[in-house]
């Protein structure tokens, strides 16, 4: 589970802690923190290179993760 969170973010403790819990229940989890950015930056994709960044590491993610009967990654395994 992808978690993207900002340094100054109101959630950061709670993103913090989500991710603790999930760690500990065996999930696999990324905690991703981005400085100096706005609350949802990933909505500033195409303005902010921090967000393109942050939606490129959270799609890296569900390609290694999500694997969709029919495809070659899935046919792979």
């Amino acid at each position: 589970m992808p978690i993207q969170v900002g340094i100054n973010e109101i959630l950061l403790d709670d993103s913090t802690r989500l991710a603790a819990r999930a760690r500990a229940a065996g999930v696999d989890v990324i905690l991703d923190i981005t400085a100096d950015v706005p609350h949802v930056f990933r909505s500033f994709a195409g303005v902010l290179d921090e967000a393109d960044q942050a939606l490129d590491r959270a799609a890296l993610f569900l390609t290694q993760h999500v694997h969709i009967p029919g495809t070659a990654a899935a046919s792979a395994g």
